[in-house]
């Protein structure tokens, strides 16, 4: 009977502190509102959610990037779209420069403007965003142009673009460098320039040209001669080498084609003045304005200088228009990444939402039922301690009586 009175000892007070630790173990969810504690209650809903966790927390920086994006890239877009205003204001002034009817003081008035517009220019191309320079590439910290005062415009930025992750396996450029923007613009008609040799003396004019197939590129001049003074003017076509590709008699406003390329010359060029064509460069946006504004400064009325006016501010509008188209793409591409990173946004608070949820079904408490519960509990535990008391009160002496 000694044993047995031991055994049932033993096993109220087990049971006892069973109920407790059951009792203590749902108080502490509800004061932390958490269905475990440790991993070591719950090893497989403690993984998930720690895989839960760190997958909200990496959804908060990809928001957290698509903000900082959205904000680089709108400031871009407002940038590039500054950019498009003033040069559209520039190829006015250009169109009105090219107007034969007015004086030299006109023009030098409309080429003080375009130098006013030109450092508008240069001062938007070296925006910046908070500390840094929205178009210096990867070289945030360096201002991307600078200007000797005297045609020349240097891009002191790099060809790179900064990326930000904004969500699994998205990436997004929050900024075009300056070279992609502002340099690399075709020259002429982009795929081949013309130009007036500056010693000719007459009055003829060239187009910026048309390709009318494959430009074969070379270094092309048209030459023009008489062979008697009052006799016909001819042109001949030479290419680099000196060869003669076509000629014929000249006729003012007449088309000139050779190898995929098609000009014309217009009003009396003189015997021995020569034009040249050749494969269009690449040069910045600057540099056409200056350039522009220059040709608007030249002085007379005269034939020569009238022909050399209007050949440079002919040649400035196409080139500012190949300039307008790029810096249009720019501004579509700008668009483009800000869609994206609007619709990666919307995915991941999506995404964020579904993990926040399955996370709460994952670890967070049901009041209701841990309230059940540990009324429960508290009625069990107060059973077992009852019954405790009364195992202790047993004895041999109080069995026989």
């Amino acid at each position: 009977m000694r044993i047995a009175t031991q055994q049932l000892h033993e096993r109220a007070v087990s049971l006892m502190l069973e109920r407790q630790s059951q009792l203590a173990s749902t108080q502490q969810q509800l004061a932390t509102g958490k269905r475990f504690v440790s991993a070591s209650e719950d090893p497989t809903a403690a993984a998930a959610a720690m895989r839960l966790t760190r997958e909200i927390a990496s959804l908060e920086r990809y928001q957290a990037n698509a903000d900082l994006a959205e904000a680089q890239q709108t400031a871009e877009e407002y940038a590039l779209a500054e950019v498009t205003e003033v040069l559209h204001g520039v190829r006015e002034l250009i169109v009105q420069g090219d107007n034969g009817s007015l004086n030299d003081d006109d023009r030098r008035t409309l080429a003080a403007d375009l130098d006013q517009r030109l450092e508008t220019l240069l001062g938007l191309a070296n925006t910046r965003y908070g500390d840094e320079y929205l178009f210096a590439g990867l070289k945030s910290g360096t201002r991307p142009f600078s200007s000797d005062g005297r045609g020349q415009f240097t891009y002191l930025g790099d060809a790179g673009q900064r990326m930000l992750n904004v969500g699994p396996d998205v990436r997004t450029a929050v900024n075009d460098p300056g070279s992609e923007v502002f340099q690399g613009i075709r020259a002429g008609n982009g795929v081949f320039e013309t130009a007036a040799d500056a010693e000719n003396t007459g009055s003829g004019v060239i187009s910026v040209g048309t390709q009318v197939g494959d430009f074969v590129a070379d270094d092309y001049v048209i030459a023009f001669s008489r062979s008697v003074p009052d006799g016909d003017m001819t042109y001949t076509v030479l290419d680099g080498s000196g060869e003669v590709v076509v000629g014929g008699q000249y006729q003012s406003g007449a088309a000139i084609r050779f190898n995929g390329a098609e000009v014309v010359i217009s009003d009396a060029p003189a015997d021995g003045d020569e034009f040249s064509i050749k494969t269009a460069g690449r040069q910045d946006i600057f540099s056409i304005l200056h350039s522009a504004a220059r040709a608007l400064e030249v002085t007379g009325d005269g034939p020569q200088a009238s022909a050399q006016r209007q050949i440079a501010l002919d040649r400035s509008l196409a080139e500012l228009d190949g300039a307008l188209n790029q810096v249009l793409a720019k501004r579509a591409g700008v668009g483009a990444r800000l869609n994206q990173v609007e619709t990666q946004r919307e995915a991941n608070a999506a995404f964020q939402l579904t993990a926040e949820e399955a996370l709460s079904d994952t670890q967070d408490l049901d009041y209701a039922e841990a309230a059940m519960r540990l009324r429960t509990q508290l009625v069990g535990l107060e059973a077992a301690q009852r019954s405790f008391l009364m195992i202790q009160d047993l004895s041999l002496f109080r069995l026989i009586g």
